[in-house]
């Protein structure tokens, strides 16, 4: 049962590497985080410990309800449907994506479990969209793929600090939000969210 929810991380992870659109973007998330939540429910059931069923809570609550509808406020406010001229496009996404699981299933197949696995897998898809996405909005996705990961390489060790955890977990919110003001700021500031223009800025 778990691998299903384990197939279900990885492809939403695929997802998020390739596509430029934010629905397809921010359902890839929610249902990555919900499936990160039901992994832990299954956890908590399995070790008879409750703070799996706390940090399924916390995931539920701000990755899959809060995070995803403070994100669609801002794209209705700012009027993003997709973001064009990607650094890495979607295509080549794909491809690292793919590649990345051939990686892992060969130099850590063997060596850790799946949660571990699919840890490493969202923190490099993290990461390919923080550096291939032009726009605030979007890189923002690969900081929460990321935390996500984190989240995985937690769980694989069965023990988790959960005030850590739950640190962790409103430090994503607050990201957010100040991910939203910022956002706004700069496209009432350039009329643009891409980061790029940033560059140009001299003193």
């Amino acid at each position: 049962m778990a691998q299903l929810f384990i197939s279900i991380i990885i492809i939403s992870g695929i997802l998020i590497s390739g596509t430029s659109r934010m629905k397809i973007l921010i359902s890839s998330f929610a249902f990555q985080s919900l499936a990160i939540a039901v992994l832990c429910i299954g956890l908590g059931y399995t070790y008879n410990e409750s703070h799996f069923y706390i940090l399924a809570l916390i995931t539920l609550t701000i990755k899959v309800v809060a995070i995803p509808h403070i994100i669609n406020k801002s794209i209705r406010a700012l009027k993003v449907n997709r973001e064009l001229n990607l650094i890495v496009n979607g295509y080549y996404s794909f491809i690292l994506s793919s590649v990345y699981i051939i990686i892992i299933a060969v130099f850590l197949g063997r060596n850790s479990n799946l949660y571990f696995q699919t840890g490493v897998f969202l923190v490099l898809v993290g990461a390919t969209v923080l550096v291939g996405r032009k726009k605030a909005i979007t890189q923002m996705f690969g900081f929460l793929v990321i935390e996500n990961g984190i989240i995985l390489f937690e769980i694989s060790s069965v023990k988790i600090p959960l005030i850590l955890e739950a640190g962790m977990a409103l430090e994503v919110l607050v990201l957010a939000l100040i991910m939203g003001v910022i956002i706004f700021q700069i496209n009432k500031t350039f009329d643009t969210i891409n980061t790029d223009i940033l560059a140009d800025l001299k003193e």
